[in-house]
């Protein structure tokens, strides 16, 4: 028997918690005078502290392996930033600026961790593609869809056609497969087709947001506006907070003149997400409207969440030249003309809002972000 060290209970030695007060049994207790002898230890109580010895021993090894790794990186870290302040200091004395170089760094480390999430989420979406195949022959469709992954990979998504293509024949309802090859069709402009893809899509599962989305922008590209407009009205009913569907919706009912219901849908998917292209679109339809301070607003809000953003640094310019702000506008006109140097109408200062410049593609980067599509030229391993 083994007395139990909390409430002095008398339990069988095979117990390994006490039957009364439920405490842990770890070694030998009672009520015992102070004059009587040490009781004797049992065998399966010098079993557990030998156990719990050699626990304590792997935990010290396991700590001191992980105090060693920190010293390595720590040192690692310290070469790094002593060769990377001796470059700083080589390149000053050298002459050139480096005051964006910080910034420059950071802008980077964070496309790196975009491409990173990118690669994991295809690798992601084509293990759907691949668990929902119902076919007979597995390993040749798995092999068709791992070449697609490595030619998306290469940024060689329109070569991955030809490995899709027999995939989706091979495996017809894998709605999976439809919508991936749907969305390959979309971003290559081969929008009948893409809309075969869809069709099948939808056939299988009506209420499908994605499908249905991407043939609201199908319908919109191939000029079927009132299709178009009934489609992504069903959108944005089945997803009230998608704002690349407000904004895409509110983009086609501006190119058909209906200004109050396109500011109305966009500055909801503003409210939703901030987003410089939507800020650009609401700033031509403000333009259009003759309301020039409201448009100059929303360029300035476009360009200040994406300085990077050549076209609403340039249409800005044109605004202001048209308000007398002739500083302003030539400021504008110099950075657009930074930005994209082989644009020669930033050079002539013609053309405020044209439709290239305000066309449902100036949504492509929202729409690729909220529907996660394969992002051809941009994805690396």
């Amino acid at each position: 028997m083994i007395h139990c060290q909390n409430c002095t209970s008398r339990n069988s030695l095979e117990r390994e918690f006490c039957w009364k007060c439920g405490s842990k049994l770890l070694v030998t207790s009672g009520a015992v005078p102070l004059d009587a002898p040490i009781p004797f230890m049992e065998e399966h109580v010098l079993e557990r502290i030998s156990g719990l010895e050699n626990s304590l021993g792997m935990l010290t090894k396991r700590v001191d392996a992980l105090v060693e790794m920190i010293e390595r990186v720590a040192a690692s870290n310290f070469i790094d930033h002593t060769m990377i302040e001796t470059l700083t200091d080589s390149l000053e004395t050298a002459g050139i600026d480096l005051k964006n170089l910080e910034a420059d760094w950071k802008k980077r480390i964070d496309s790196r961790i975009l491409e990173t999430e990118e690669v994991d989420r295809l690798g992601t979406r084509m293990q759907r593609v691949i668990d929902s195949y119902k076919g007979s022959d597995r390993k040749q469709f798995e092999l068709w869809i791992e070449k697609s992954y490595d030619l998306f990979l290469a940024d060689r998504a329109k070569e991955s056609l030809h490995f899709l293509k027999a995939a989706l024949k091979d495996d017809p309802a894998n709605h999976e497969l439809g919508l991936l090859l749907a969305e390959v069709y979309f971003q290559e402009k081969e929008y009948g087709k893409a809309k075969e893809c869809l069709l099948q899509v939808l056939k299988a599962h009506p209420d499908h947001f994605e499908a249905i989305f991407l043939m609201g922008l199908v319908q919109q590209r191939k000029g079927n506006f009132e299709e178009a407009r009934s489609t992504l009205e069903m959108a944005v009913g089945l997803k009230k907070d998608s704002s690349a569907a407000h904004a895409s919706l509110g983009s086609l009912l501006a190119a058909v003149g209906q200004r109050q219901q396109a500011i109305k849908h966009l500055n909801t998917a503003i409210k939703l997400k901030p987003s410089a292209p939507v800020h650009f679109l609401i700033g031509a339809v403000y333009y259009g409207a003759g309301q020039h301070r409201r448009a100059i607003q929303h360029l300035r809000q476009a360009t200040k969440l994406d300085p990077q953003f050549g076209e609403a640094h340039y249409q800005l310019g044109l605004l202001c030249l048209e308000m007398n702000w002739l500083r302003k506008a030539q400021e504008c006109f110099k950075t657009a003309q930074a930005l994209n140097p082989r644009e020669s109408r930033y050079r002539k200062r013609v053309r405020s809002f044209s439709g290239d410049a305000t066309g449902p593609d100036q949504l492509n980067r929202i729409i690729r972000d909220e529907l996660l599509l394969v992002r051809s030229g941009r994805s690396r391993r």
